[in-house]
């Protein structure tokens, strides 16, 4: 996202947008998206007044929105907090995402031509050169991630599908997040991305099945000491028996 729309005092910025209320709702839940504002954070509404130079209507109005779609609570007596990731909600995520998508996967391989396989393979080489870039931000990989797995829900037309996923924000997209800030081998996640490449390349179906959810429940196994112990405060509490199971 643009700077000056971070910062919240461009006229250029605001242009994208219909009025100064929803400039604020966009920018916080992307920074919400993003692990900026961090699960637990308070947000006040005097700094973000201050922040964007505007009024009380519209920051309550953005308040009022993100607390609507459960980015943020407002608690009693306490003012307005950042939502925590919910596991359970986070793992059912996994679990239906390794289910669609290993059906698609299933007719892309009766589909795919040389240009998909092609579109592909370019994917897996930007996302090589972009971790050969000096500061390179976590969320650009995530994009560059999403980017690829499109290619095949497209390509079977199942893109209402992945639309679908994607919309499930509150606490999957903020997991990815999480996982890709604290993620210190990119190349592995890169290889994985190969592994699946060659697997759908030599229509290995049922290589191809097996990379594919240990690739997408990687992740909650690598995390689990951060999930435990580092970042335990971004999760809700929830009981221990079973928490990790997958």
């Amino acid at each position: 996202m643009p700077a000056d729309i971070l910062d919240g005092g461009s006229h250029m910025g605001e242009m994208n947008y219909k009025n100064r209320g929803e400039l604020v709702f966009e920018t916080l839940k992307q920074e919400i998206l993003d692990l900026r504002l961090k699960p637990g954070r308070q947000i006040g509404e005097n700094d973000i007044c201050e922040r964007f130079g505007v009024s009380r209507t519209p920051v309550r109005e953005a308040l009022r929105l993100l607390q609507e779609q459960g980015f943020v609570e407002n608690i009693p007596y306490r003012g307005t907090y950042v939502t925590l990731l919910s596991l359970d909600n986070i793992k059912q995520m996994i679990y239906m995402r390794v289910a669609v998508e290993t059906m698609v996967l299933r007719d892309f391989m009766q589909v795919k031509t040389p240009m998909l396989l092609e579109d592909i393979r370019h994917q897996i080489a930007r996302q090589q050169a972009l971790i050969l870039e000096k500061d390179f931000e976590p969320e650009q990989f995530y994009r560059m991630d999403a980017k690829m797995h499109s290619i095949w829900f497209a390509a079977v037309r199942r893109q209402k599908l992945w639309e679908m996923l994607q919309a499930q924000q509150l606490h999957y997209t903020r997991f990815r997040m999480l996982d890709f800030i604290t993620e210190t081998d990119f190349t592995r996640i890169i290889g994985e991305h190969e592994e699946l490449f060659c697997l759908i390349r030599s229509d290995n179906e049922k290589g191809l099945e097996e990379a594919l959810k240990e690739h997408l429940y990687y992740s909650m196994k690598r995390m689990r000491r951060s999930i435990e112990v580092d970042y335990k405060d971004y999760f809700e509490e929830e009981p221990e028996e079973g928490r990790f199971v997958i």
